[in-house]
């Protein structure tokens, strides 16, 4: 939001912009417009360096009474001129990105994996593949030579 923008900072701005416009530095009392970016509006019709606004509420304005040598000074004395390589930077943001890609799309698959494992588990539980082996099972006439009735059968069941 531009309330929250401190004041010096906008005048600071202000300045600079006024003291790099071609017209604006040689007159006084120049108004200037600012905004949020995201109330710039561009179409294709337009000509270039012309914008609009999304909501006029947005824009606001300040004037420049005369050209601060001061203010253009001190930033003068800060000033960084950088030529960035724009299309390395592009390109290691992007292989950053499919990284993190990456490695969210690994840990999704190995949960999905542990999900799947433990899903068997609790299905194999809850069959009877366990008690059904052969080894466990006995033939009824495996059950006849070892016990001569029944009744013998069931007194040692348990």
């Amino acid at each position: 939001s531009t309330q929250c923008i401190a004041k010096h900072v906008v005048l600071t701005a202000c300045v600079w912009l006024h003291s790099a416009l071609m017209a604006g530095c040689k007159s006084n009392d120049v108004q200037i417009v600012y905004t949020p970016w995201s109330n710039l509006k561009k179409t294709a019709s337009m000509d270039v360096g012309q914008v609009g606004f999304h909501d006029e509420k947005h824009r606001r304005y300040t004037k420049v009474t005369r050209k601060s040598n001061e203010i253009i000074n001190r930033l003068e004395k800060t000033r960084q001129e950088r030529q960035p390589d724009l299309k390395a930077e592009r390109e290691a943001y992007d292989s950053s990105v499919r990284g993190k890609r990456r490695a969210e799309e690994r840990a999704a698959r190995a949960a999905e994996k542990t999900a799947k494992e433990e899903e068997k588990k609790q299905q194999e539980l809850r069959t009877y593949k366990a008690l059904m082996k052969s080894d466990n099972m006995v033939s009824n006439s495996e059950m006849r030579s070892k016990y001569s009735s029944a009744e013998e059968a069931e007194d040692d069941f348990m």
